[in-house]
């Protein structure tokens, strides 16, 4: 009897202990160096104004670009033009990857509604913005809007290989 009682010990130990290693951690990202990189990457950007999770109104400038629960990112940057033209640059990185696909439709609506905003008042702007990209890769949602997306992507990737 005693001899069950240690096995069925042991064996709610090993489970608990199984369960705790699971899961796969959230690999922390340097956000502003990121910023940096994809930034520095697409020579077709003007000057830009930058915002992030590193900053004390965080979770304000976020609701900027999605309307998604800022519990669940583990931290994002927006580069934006400083002069209120279609070009930006977010990354965003997310607690749990599960949330990716919400993310993602959230940095569409935004997409859209700068598009909107474009065809009013700089309709030069708007081919721009409609060709801008979003793209998942694991825990991180990329939206990108310039000239050459393709730049910052790729110094994205090199960042986070």
């Amino acid at each position: 009897m005693m001899i069950k009682r240690i096995v069925c010990a042991l064996c709610a130990v090993m489970l608990a202990l199984s369960l705790c290693a699971c899961g796969e951690k959230t690999k922390s990202i340097d956000m502003q160096a990121l910023e940096n990189s994809m930034v520095s990457a697409d020579k077709t950007l003007p000057e830009m104004k930058v915002s992030g999770s590193w900053e004390e109104n965080a979770e304000k400038a976020f609701s900027y670009i999605s309307d998604l629960e800022y519990n669940k990112i583990h931290g994002f940057f927006l580069a934006y033009a400083a002069d209120g033209m279609a070009y930006e640059i977010a990354v965003v990185q997310l607690k749990d990857k599960s949330d990716a696909s919400a993310m993602a439709d959230s940095l569409r609506e935004h997409v859209r509604s700068r598009v909107q905003m474009y065809k009013t008042y700089e309709p030069q702007q708007v081919q721009r913005a409609e060709s801008a990209v979003v793209k998942t890769d694991g825990d991180c949602v990329l939206l990108i809007m310039s000239d050459a997306p393709q730049n910052a992507e790729t110094a994205f990737k090199e960042f986070t290989k």
